[in-house]
Order: structure tokens, then sequence, then C-alpha cells
């Protein structure tokens, strides 16, 4: 039997992946088996051979531009569309060509023996995720606050504003009834020409609690918030003449642990209007 790539010599084994005779020059012994060196050759070949997905790297590359390079082993590439994916057009243009590379190295048309790029996207992705949410955390930080100040400002020019209207419903109904006010919400509320739309008193509205105490001769009606700090930070008091105060509903606590009451600041007088 002669060897199937030199016929003037005798073969002396069988490759045991192409069947093919082999002489002594052509004969590689792996692990106590027989192979010719075109055969050898060719395993190696598929050894070394890494796949890519297509998708995949088109993914990375649509995430974070550059990175369906570096996922291909293109580096230099990818550090081309990643500085350049501001442009838009640089962009796009390398998500197609992520998805065409990593169908090239599986069709062997591009070789790639080593898996860096899987490293360098790898950290590049996730360096890129750390700064986003490092972005929205600052953001988050800075505009939570400001809405709850908004929140809170609206809520207590809105516990002012009905403040005001009871306090007017109140001194329209004394002037109607001999400088008698009220001692009962319902009389400003059943009257023939109610003074009221609705009732106020124990109710909670816009995040603000209201609280009347009629009497014939004076009134105090309190609008305090419901959670301090969150629904209001000032609690609001409208007595007799429309004299409106306010205080910090943090300090007010005070009274519960048996120190003096934070002292109200007047700020509306319906006689100085």
């Amino acid at each position: 039997m002669r060897c199937a790539n030199h016929t003037d010599r005798d073969a002396i084994a069988i490759c045991n992946h192409c069947a093919r005779s082999i002489c002594a020059e052509c004969h590689v012994a792996i692990k106590n088996e027989n192979y010719c060196k075109e055969c050898v050759n060719l395993k190696m070949t598929h050894q070394t051979k890494e796949e890519r997905s297509p998708i995949l790297a088109a993914i990375l590359s649509f995430v974070i531009a550059g990175t369906g390079q570096f996922y291909n082993g293109q580096i230099g590439k990818g550090v081309l569309f990643f500085f350049t994916s501001w442009l838009i057009i640089p962009w796009g243009i390398g998500i197609f060509d992520a998805y065409r590379t990593a169908k090239k190295i599986n069709e062997g048309k591009i070789s790639v023996k080593k898996r860096v790029g899987w490293i360098v996207a790898a950290v590049i992705t996730a360096f890129v995720f750390w700064i986003f949410v490092f972005i929205v955390t600052l953001l988050a930080a800075i505009t939570i606050p400001v809405l709850l100040e908004r929140r809170i400002a609206a809520s207590e020019m809105g516990a002012q504003a009905h403040l005001k209207l009871i306090s007017a419903a109140l001194e329209n109904y004394s002037v109607s009834n001999n400088g008698n006010y009220p001692t009962d919400e319902t009389m400003l509320l059943k009257s023939e020409n109610p003074y009221l739309s609705k009732p106020y008193n124990r109710t909670t509205i816009a995040g603000y609690t209201f609280l009347e105490d009629l009497q014939q001769k004076s009134y105090k009606i309190t609008a305090t918030p419901q959670d301090c700090g969150v629904t209001g930070s000032k609690i609001f008091v409208i007595e007799t003449g429309g004299i409106l105060s306010r205080c910090d509903c943090a300090k007010s606590n005070q009274d519960l642990t048996g120190k003096d009451p934070a002292p109200m600041d007047a700020v509306y007088s319906s006689k100085t209007q």
C-alpha cells in the first residue's frame, strides 16, 4: 500500500480522520492515533477558530457604539466608532459593521484567535452603565427636592387661600347678623344664600387638614399639614378679623415635648387690605 501523497513510498498507517494511507513523512501521532499532516492542520484550525453572534454584536453596537467591534476583537475600529457615534451616521454604520464582521468571522473570512474583545466590551459597557447610574442618581438628587419644595409651596398657597375664603364667609355672615358669627359651619352652608359652597371643618384638602373653632363673637380656623415636611412646612391660623398667622410645623411639634410652642407670625389681615 502506497502513501496517498507520495506514491513512491510505502504507507505505514491510515489517517483516522480522512482514511487515507500515509507514509512516515506524512504521519503524525496524537494520543496514539494516526493522522496525516493535512488533517492535523485542519483540526488545529477548528480548535482555534472562535465564533461570534452577529445579533449580539449588533445589539452591543446599538446600545453602546463600538462595543460590537470590541466583541469581534477589532479594538481600533471599536474606539473609532465609540468616539464618532455622536455624529449618528457612524453609529448606524457601526451596528451594520459589527453584524457583518461577526458573520465573516463565523465563515472563516476573518480570523480571531483570542477573546480580548469580550473583555474590552464588558469593561466599557460596565463603565458606561455606572456613568449612566451616576448621572441618573445625581439628577434625582437635584430634581426631587426641587419638586418637593414646589409641591409644598403649592399646598401652602392653597391652604392660605381656603382660610381666607372661610374667613370672608364668616365676616360676611357677621355683617348680615348684627356682628355675630356662626357657631357651626352648617349655618354657612344651609342659609338661603350659602356663604360657603362646601364644608371645610375636619376635612383634608391638598395635604392640609382644616379645623374650625367658631364662637358667637370670635373664630379661629387652623390649617395643619397632614405630613409635616412633605405636604407642607407651615401651620396656618386665621382668626377674627381675618388675621392670618403661621408657624413652622416642625417647631410646633415641640408642644408635645413640653416646650413652649412656636410663636405665630402674622402674614395677613383683612383689616389692612
